[in-house]
């Protein structure tokens, strides 16, 4: 997924805007945000579950490396013990904004990896994470892992949690984007705390829980 800093536009492979409705107020409260935000409660009932973060993405026509390394969103941020709570339950709703296929990389899930609720090895996909933010884990089909296609309509969304391993290709079509509009959900709480040591999901961030 990342690049090294100062790369020139035309040569990105993926538009990442983080906390687009930190930068732009007026896009607050949108219908999506509180469709889902109900959804996130109806899952989690006796957890008062909030707003993380949102995202949008775009994966640029013709772009066959704009690729999500495998991960587990866990692996981005901190855990239970950095934050002091026993709480990590997450929602993420991932709302496709143009058709999403397998041509223009659409999610991949490993099912059932969430189970067990273990953090995987994490590596950065570049020399370290001051050269390239995104990280990888091990996928391998020959010790029991299962690669499932999510394609979804323009409009349909998909939801999954803080430990299912996923990932995407890269977008082989030459004439089409592939936009993504994530929410992240999770218990007061856990926001709260993520807060409290200045962990925002920005890339600004500077906090290190390790």
């Amino acid at each position: 997924m990342s690049q090294p800093f100062g790369i020139p536009f035309e040569q990105w492979r993926i538009v990442n805007i983080m906390l687009p409705t930190t930068y732009l107020p007026s896009f607050r409260d949108n219908v999506y945000e509180r469709l889902s935000a109900c959804i996130a409660r109806q899952l989690f009932p006796k957890l008062d579950m909030t707003k993380d973060y949102d995202q949008l993405l775009n994966k640029r026509p013709g772009k066959k490396d704009a690729v999500f390394a495998w991960h587990q969103d866990m692996g981005y941020w901190p855990g239970p013990k950095a934050l002091g709570v026993d709480e990590t339950s997450t929602c993420t709703f991932s709302l496709a904004v143009d058709d999403s296929t397998e041509e223009n990389g659409c999610l991949r899930y490993v099912p059932g990896s969430q189970k067990d609720k273990r953090l995987r090895p994490h590596v950065p996909l570049g020399k370290s994470r001051d050269d390239a933010h995104a990280l990888t884990i091990e996928v391998d089909e020959s010790k029991g892992d299962k690669i499932v296609l999510a394609p979804a309509r323009r409009g349909s969304v998909t939801i999954h949690d803080e430990f299912v391993v996923h990932g995407s290709s890269g977008n082989r079509a030459k004439d089409r984007q592939r936009r993504t509009y994530v929410i992240a959900y999770r218990p007061r709480k856990v926001v709260e705390a993520e807060r409290k040591i200045g962990f925002t999901h920005s890339h600004n961030d500077e906090v290190n829980w390790d």
